[in-house]
């Protein structure tokens, strides 16, 4: 279980690049979309040490440690990023660094990151980072029209996501989080993507606490319509 990870592909790289003869950075976000995290490091460190994309490889370099649940490291990434001069990959790296924030309890931090995230980013990128400073709570969560849930997984594969929602189900439902579902939503590039999500609260703090201590497979805390 330590695999399910959350792919939130709204602030995922940005793959738009294309030249004749393909990148370090090319080849690192093909491993990474086949989750080869390890090759995926391996090509964008290389990208760094030629001087090219520093900062977009920096950024991968974060979701690949932020997949393999190492925190710290991602943090570590993420802030060489934001020292990127593209506003875009500033914007996408601060989100991830809310991100981290929300999942480490840090909501004022999350939130102050998100505001920056949501002048920096556009589309559906700029809707999800101002939905979460929006939703972010730093108390009871009073006063949010939101309600909140945990999230499991984000995958192109609907096959794969049905697979975790089976995975999980069981185990949630003995510590009573109900029901699991598969979410659709389509990322700033059109695809499709499977959210696998699980139990409703009524804040975001309900919800860390639910996640912080009744020992489950990764997840984060998303606000729900």
């Amino acid at each position: 279980m330590r695999n399910i990870m959350l792919s939130l592909l709204l602030f995922s790289l940005l793959a738009g690049c294309k030249s004749s003869a393909p990148t370090a950075l090319e080849y690192s976000i093909k491993e990474y979309d086949k989750n080869q995290w390890h090759l995926a490091e391996m090509w964008a460190k290389k990208s760094i040490k030629e001087q090219k994309n520093i900062g977009e490889s920096q950024y991968l370099l974060g979701l690949c440690e932020f997949k393999q649940q190492h925190l710290v490291e991602a943090q570590g990434w993420f802030l060489k990023a934001t020292a990127s001069p593209s506003k875009e990959v500033h914007g996408k790296a601060t989100a991830m660094l809310g991100i981290i924030s929300s999942t480490n309890g840090d909501y004022a931090a999350a939130e102050a990151a998100f505001a920056i995230a949501a002048d920096e980013l556009h589309g559906i990128d700029k809707q999800e980072a101002a939905s979460r400073t929006a939703s972010s709570d730093n108390s009871s969560g009073s006063g949010s029209s939101n309600s909140f849930t945990l999230q499991f997984g984000a995958f192109r594969d609907q096959a794969n996501a049905n697979t975790t929602a089976a995975e999980i189900s069981p185990s949630l439902k003995k510590i009573g989080i109900q029901p699991v579902w598969i979410s659709v939503e389509t990322d700033r590039s059109g695809k499709i993507l499977y959210l696998v999500q699980a139990g409703h609260f009524s804040s975001r703090v309900a919800a860390s606490t639910k996640r912080k201590y009744s020992n489950l497979p990764q997840c984060i805390v998303r606000a729900v319509e």
